[in-house]
């Protein structure tokens, strides 16, 4: 599994209508994340490659999505001071990749209207 929601589940309190609601508030972001990441990238626009690394690696975190925030905390990183630009593209892959998988992992687990 790519999540592991232990930390929303306290924060919530195990709340399955707020844990469903942040899921899906999660959701919808790393849709928008995922296009103002390339874009960023596109206008090299390292500063805000970086603030967004960092708050991507923020929502990762809360979902338990351990390797989007570590890679995410080097993007922000190596970004803040323009540095090693040719690795952004594996960051980008990765986080691509790894937000198809969550997709899948969190709507199946706790949106299919199925359960």
């Amino acid at each position: 599994m790519i999540t592991n929601l232990k930390y929303l589940q306290q924060m919530t309190g195990n709340d399955s209508a707020m844990m469903k609601e942040m899921i899906e508030l999660f959701l919808h972001q790393l849709a928008e994340m995922r296009t103002d990441i390339e874009l960023l990238v596109e206008n090299k626009n390292w500063l805000e490659l970086s603030r967004l690394a960092h708050k991507i690696k923020s929502s990762a975190l809360v979902m338990g999505i351990e390797q989007m925030a570590d890679d995410m905390k080097e993007l922000e990183l190596l970004a803040k001071d323009g540095k090693d630009i040719e690795k952004y593209p594996d960051y980008i892959a990765r986080f691509n990749t790894m937000t198809d998988l969550t997709e899948v992992e969190l709507i199946r687990a706790y949106l299919d209207p199925g359960k």
